[in-house]
């Protein structure tokens, strides 16, 4: 953040204590209000740099994609498959603090997209830029011999994110301090049919 403006650095701030408000209380009761008081801020401030309480959202849900975008975007897309696609995994899997505030904003988004045209275009664009780099990393995995020729990769990449969705999903919503192992096997389960020979 230390390369910020501190208009930026502001904007960030705040988007920040939003994603922690919609991470603990859900979408339905934010407002500019709670931000600021969650921001350690004035209601003002909030106000100068967001116009209104859509472009707030909007703004925090590209700050969280980024954010998960970037680190995916680290990992090296190269054979194993099954070593990328599941560092991509530990990248966003509820398993940790931050991961689980992340996974937990994007939900309650996705959730308000089915009615919200402006926030369903966002998370689609997210999801196609997932879907991409997916498909570019099962694209060298068969490219290097490790899956056979002639799949279809864009099926197989949203067959791992369904996958991901519905094991990141009954993480979130499992009981407290309850195992993850037999969660998160699913998920591996998944990956071994993506890799293994037709």
């Amino acid at each position: 953040m230390e390369n910020l403006t501190v208009p930026d650095a502001r904007r960030h701030a705040i988007g920040a204590a939003l994603l922690r408000l919609v991470a603990r209380d859900g979408l339905d009761g934010i407002s500019l209000r709670a931000v600021a008081a969650e921001a350690g801020t004035s209601l003002g401030m909030v106000q100068r740099q967001f116009a209104d309480k859509d472009e707030l959202l909007s703004s925090a849900l590209r700050q969280t994609g980024a954010a998960t975008a970037e680190r995916i975007r680290r990992i090296p897309k190269r054979a194993p498959v099954l070593d990328t696609l599941r560092r991509i995994a530990d990248e966003l899997l509820p398993l940790d603090e931050q991961r689980i505030i992340e996974a937990r904003v994007y939900y309650a988004f996705t959730a308000k997209a089915m009615t919200r045209a402006d926030l369903a275009v966002l998370v689609q664009a997210r999801d196609a830029e997932f879907q991409a780099i997916l498909t570019a990393s099962l694209l060298a995995a068969e490219q290097s011999g490790e899956i056979p020729p002639g799949q279809d990769h864009a099926a197989l990449a949203r067959l791992f994110s369904s996958a991901l969705d519905g094991v990141s999903l009954a993480l979130l919503t499992r009981a407290p301090d309850s195992p993850t192992a037999d969660i998160v096997a699913g998920l591996d389960a998944v990956l071994a049919l993506i890799t293994r020979p037709g």
